[in-house]
């Protein structure tokens, strides 16, 4: 990745296999849904032998709400996982939204919200 990422994903729960496990689907799950995105797993722990915990991701302006919906799409089949969404606004404001696994609009809605300033 050549610059720096507009999102972090991690997950905030689970023993390290299970949150690598969810870690690659969400990566496979996104790269299939939205492709224009550039995703790169990261470990949260630089020490770890596990690929990757989190999710780095580059998006450009035209696919955040392509991308938010792959999101809640991702959540409403995995109920098991529960997800962190952090990035800095163009006005260098840290945000941070923790959208748990379930059914439903609303974390749809919540995630294309989250990349509002």
């Amino acid at each position: 990745m050549t610059t720096e990422p507009d999102l972090l994903i991690s997950f905030t729960s689970g023993d390290p296999a299970t949150v690598d496990d969810l870690a690659g689907d969400l990566d496979d799950f996104l790269i299939e849904y939205t492709p224009a995105a550039q995703i790169q797993r990261l470990p949260e722990d630089p020490l770890s032998q596990v690929q990757g915990a989190a999710l780095a991701i580059v998006l450009g302006r035209t696919v955040v709400t392509e991308f938010a919906n792959g999101i809640a799409a991702w959540l409403a089949r995995r109920q098991d996982a529960r997800i962190v969404l952090r990035r800095t606004t163009s006005g260098g404001e840290l945000r941070e939204v923790t959208l748990p696994g379930r059914p439903g609009t609303r974390a749809e809605q919540v995630a294309t919200d989250f990349f509002t300033d």
